[in-house]
């Protein structure tokens, strides 16, 4: 069964603009029907399910990209995972850089201010 934008977007409860956001970063690629629009297959709403979670969780499209790419082929659980894994580290480096510079800017405030 194919679908076509507006019934996907319908389903995923998202916009059209979005799925073809998605398809113009090379994130869905419908195939098209004789007089050129878009159709999708039942599995794509699956695939712009992850596409949102990834950028919800703030992963630039080029690595959403590669995500995707490896999570429709065979056995890609293992792949998916040590890519989604670097990029957890990679956060969590980042998180601790901001605490830290945080409690920094907090021993600023306090001499500053008087505040000890």
């Amino acid at each position: 069964m194919s679908l076509s934008i507006s019934e996907l977007a319908h389903r995923c409860q998202v916009s059209t603009r979005s799925l073809r956001y998605y398809e113009e970063q090379g994130l869905l690629l419908p195939s098209r029907n004789a007089v050129g629009h878009r159709r999708y297959q039942a599995k794509d709403a699956d695939c712009v399910g992850l596409i949102q979670r990834l950028y919800g969780a703030g992963l630039p499209s080029d690595l959403i990209r590669t995500v995707v790419r490896e999570w429709k082929l065979p056995d890609s659980a293992p792949r998916v995972e040590a890519l989604l894994r670097t990029r957890h580290a990679e956060l969590s480096r980042e998180v601790e850089e901001l605490h830290s510079k945080l409690t920094s800017l907090e021993a600023v405030l306090n001499a500053v201010t008087g505040n000890k």
